[in-house]
């Protein structure tokens, strides 16, 4: 399948648009001018019935043709005159020169009415024609002389009817010129056209093809980099080049993480290893009994325990994003699954000096969750809380229902915050505290702790609390709690 082109979409739709639009030009024009043509020979040829039936007359008691009196002095009359007159009492007919002895159609309108239609000459040539019903015309001196001599002729009794055409030869012509002059003018119009359109099409397009270059040209080391946008790009664009821009700020950011992860993991993976292969060789140094070679596999074990739970941390890591276990949800009670999972947490507090308050609206607050996932999320809090809350602070949990939504919160006084707390949920975000932790603190908890919030439709947020403290609140909204 061929890969659409921009430049040629616009200059194909473009063209076909001024093509369609010069022949409409085109033929308007030709009808234009052919009705005018029409207009001017109909006028013509109505000229001339109407002086030609004016020159019948009733002179004596005898109709007498007074244009044979002056055909001869009007050329134009002589040369170009197609007419016939019928006498429709006697059947007589009176015709022009130009017909040599024929028939020109006999025609008129109803009423007395003149008709305008298209008729063959004998010569074969198409012609205009108007066809009409006269009567001669009586002088008032032939009035008087019929009272005088009692001879009335009424000139109703002697109508004739009057043809008279004009050849359109000449005109056709004239409109078949008119056609070939239309079409070449439109062929040529529309082939500069074509190369006048392709021109500005290329032009337009041309900040495109620089920032398509800057691209292309773009290093790996570059990623991160601003895009140069030409002065001349259409505003329709700038704001693409900007999300592209942030794209490309969002894919240096994640592989600046990348690079971060692979460090930080090196930094941890080092601690336990190193601290394994010192207990082997400190076991292999000299021969031991039994009860000492037990303590050292005791201490390897320990060590490779660290190891397994950085492992599944990282595995865990490779799954944000899409749901990080099987949803199963089921009604549970909030309450409950919390002081469950905070029980291993106690000596811990303990020690530290940490004193654990609890506030709880209600006994019971039932909610639609999925049990793993949910002691996932209080699990990783509760550690937090225990590795971060200042030495002899109090830990604050609470669940209470507001405005439709269940919120359960864990706070704690905390020290060294950055200065946007969403952060603290980003991947392999850690405060430089962290850094001397056991090996066991990758910065993901939090991350999976919010995935695992998503999945099961509820949210997880950080924010401050007013004695200076921080406070994470997991909500179900209305829709979740059962």
């Amino acid at each position: 399948m061929k890969t659409p082109s921009l430049q040629r979409t616009l200059l194909r739709r473009c063209g076909c648009g001024v093509g369609v639009l010069l022949c409409i030009l085109s033929v308007s024009i030709y009808l234009i001018v052919r009705h005018g043509l029409f207009r001017e020979l109909d006028h013509s040829v109505t000229q001339t019935a109407a002086l030609l039936s004016k020159q019948v007359e009733l002179n004596n008691g005898r109709v007498h043709f007074e244009w044979e009196e002056w055909v001869g002095t009007n050329q134009a009359l002589h040369d170009d005159g197609i007419f016939q007159f019928w006498n429709e009492a006697t059947g007589s007919t009176t015709r022009s020169a130009q017909l040599r002895g024929k028939d020109l159609p006999k025609f008129c309108g109803a009423g007395d009415e003149p008709l305008l239609q298209e008729i063959q000459l004998p010569s074969g040539h198409q012609a205009r024609a108007i066809g009409m019903r006269i009567y001669p015309f009586v002088l008032p001196a032939e009035v008087e002389r019929m009272r005088a001599t009692g001879e009335i002729t009424d000139p109703k009794t002697q109508p004739y009817i009057l043809v008279v055409a004009r050849d359109t030869k000449s005109m056709y012509r004239v409109l078949n010129r008119l056609r070939w002059v239309l079409g070449v003018g439109t062929l040529l119009t529309l082939g500069v056209g074509f190369m006048l359109i392709q021109r500005v099409i290329a032009v337009t397009l041309r900040p495109i093809d620089k920032l398509t270059q800057q691209m292309e040209q773009r290093a790996e080391h570059q990623l991160d980099a601003a895009l140069e946008v030409p002065r001349s790009l259409p505003v329709e664009l700038v704001s693409l080049a900007g999300n592209f821009d942030r794209l490309l700020s969002r894919v240096a950011s994640l592989r600046e993480r990348e690079r971060d992860f692979i460090r930080h993991a090196a930094h941890e993976l080092r601690t336990p290893i190193a601290g394994l292969m010192a207990q082997t060789d400190l076991a292999l140094s000299q021969p031991r009994d039994a009860a000492a070679y037990a303590e050292h596999l005791r201490t390897c074990r320990k060590s490779a325990g660290e190891l397994a739970t950085l492992v599944k941390r990282l595995s865990a890591l490779s799954r944000v994003g899409p749901s990080i276990h099987p949803l199963s949800l089921e009604s549970l009670d909030g309450v409950s699954l919390l002081k469950e999972c905070l029980q291993p947490f106690l000596p811990h507090f303990h020690d530290r000096g940490l004193r654990v308050t609890e506030d709880f609206a209600e006994p019971v607050l039932m909610i639609l969750a999925d049990r793993t996932l949910c002691k996932i999320i209080f699990t990783n809090l509760l550690d937090n809380a225990h590795c971060y809350a200042a030495a002899a602070g109090e830990i604050l949990i609470k669940g209470s229902r507001q405005g439709g939504i269940l919120e359960i919160s864990i706070a704690n006084p905390a020290e060294d915050l950055p200065s946007e707390l969403d952060r603290l949920f980003e991947p392999l975000f850690r405060r430089d505290t962290s850094r001397t932790d056991a090996g066991v603190h990758l910065g993901i908890g939090l991350t999976l702790s919010q995935e695992a919030a998503r999945v099961m439709g509820a949210t997880l947020h950080v924010r401050k609390t007013e004695w200076g403290g921080i406070e994470f609140a997991l909500k179900f909204p209305l829709s979740r709690v059962d």
